[in-house]
């Protein structure tokens, strides 16, 4: 394992809008610094890891602080070295930074000539919910995830419930495929005080009590759903709670973007943030709500849910797909499709949300004490020493 070198496709990493691949990607490597650290207290040997990122991207990878890991520049711009990789056309990326194991880290791979190489698979959305993404990205993964899948010695993903669908559609084996899960790190996601709650809420715009929606809006969220939920709940609830939409505007939009300025228009209070939230005010926002509510058709985790978990904010959230796995016990399950039950799972929680809120701030915490980074980096390690 001590003279392995691994390399580690960066481009989510140091792109300008922070996708849940680069937050994945982040998180991942520092579970890896974490572990060098350990190791090396222990005088255990760990092989050498390397990203590979644009020549125009050092400043932003340094950004990152990491203490173990280092960086090979290839000689191209992020904007060219993108469009190369989005047209198939990059050159074998072992040419530039040399023999080793690559780790693909979004779906789609590069050439190689002389090496090994793994794939990161999130998700099969682009496969089996076409209705809910976005249409050029959903050809770009038709085209070439299959082509990557036929040339990698071993799938990571980042559930049990994704794991299946991929041993199901792809035919791959079962025993090639790693569960790697997310984690919300809780020397961050934590429950924060009532003053940086309040700072925080001034900040943004954000007035009185609220439901918080977190994710991007897109149609796989089902905030439309969400929406018609909170509608039906009584008079007495809405007056006192408004919902707060907080994520960046993803695709096919337009429905919701109606659907909200009707109901807004009849009195309701759907709030969005006056301009983006940072990460670093993720955790007092999460914080500041009566609950989280997280009603998707589909997922390959969920990280929004953990993370309210991890701050001890009540959670609703869908029982399909990977949802279960990442709440547990610690969140309230309804069907995504069953707009009545979520009305009745909000109103339920929002009625005596003092007992949720007390049940929550124990629960959360032990469930997202369930994951953590270096566990998951530890299992990646393992993974790609045995190619």
């Amino acid at each position: 394992m001590s003279s392995q070198k691994i390399y580690i496709d960066g481009l989510a990493l140091v792109e300008g809008h922070f996708s849940g691949i680069g937050q994945y990607i982040l998180g991942m490597l520092r579970g890896f610094d974490e572990l060098i650290d350990a190791n090396q207290l222990q005088g255990k040997p760990m092989p050498k890891i390397t990203v590979v990122i644009p020549r125009d991207k050092v400043a932003r990878f340094q950004s990152f602080g990491f203490k173990h890991i280092g960086y090979r520049r290839v000689p191209f711009s992020f904007r060219i070295m993108s469009a190369l990789w989005h047209r198939g056309m990059m050159p074998p990326l072992d040419l530039f930074c040399g023999k080793g194991t690559y780790i693909f880290t979004r779906f789609v791979g590069m050439p190689l000539l002389f090496s090994k190489s793994c794939v990161i698979i999130y998700d099969l959305s682009y496969e089996l919910f076409k209705q809910y993404s976005n249409d050029k990205n959903t050809r770009f993964l038709n085209k070439y995830v299959g082509k990557t899948i036929a040339r990698s010695e071993r799938i990571i993903t980042i559930s049990n419930s994704v794991k299946r669908e991929i041993e199901d559609f792809y035919h791959f084996p079962a025993d090639k495929i790693t569960v790697a899960y997310p984690a919300a790190d809780q020397a961050y996601f934590y429950h924060r005080n009532d003053k940086e709650i309040a700072e925080v809420k001034k900040k943004y715009g954000i007035k009185g009590d609220y439901v918080l929606a977190l994710s991007n809006l897109e149609p796989r969220k089902n905030l439309g759903g969400l929406v018609d939920a909170y509608s039906d709940l009584p008079k007495s609830i809405t007056k006192k709670t408004g919902l707060l939409l907080v994520g960046v505007n993803g695709w096919k939009v337009e429905e919701l973007f109606e659907k909200i300025v009707s109901k807004v228009s009849g009195g309701l209070n759907i709030m969005r943030p006056s301009k983006y939230v940072s990460d670093q005010d993720k955790p007092a926002i999460i914080s500041g709500a009566k609950l989280l509510v997280y009603p998707s058709h589909y997922e390959g985790f969920g990280m929004p849910p953990l993370e309210a978990l991890a701050c001890g904010t009540p959670v609703i959230t869908a029982s399909n797909s990977s949802l279960p796995e990442a709440v547990g016990k610690a969140g309230t399950l309804i069907d995504s499709h069953d707009t009545a039950a979520l009305t009745t799972a909000m109103a339920a929680a929002l009625q005596d949300s003092e007992k949720y809120a007390k049940e929550s701030k124990i629960a959360g915490p032990k469930q997202a004490e369930k994951f953590g980074w270096s566990k998951s980096a530890n299992t990646i390690l393992k993974t790609v020493s045995e190619l």
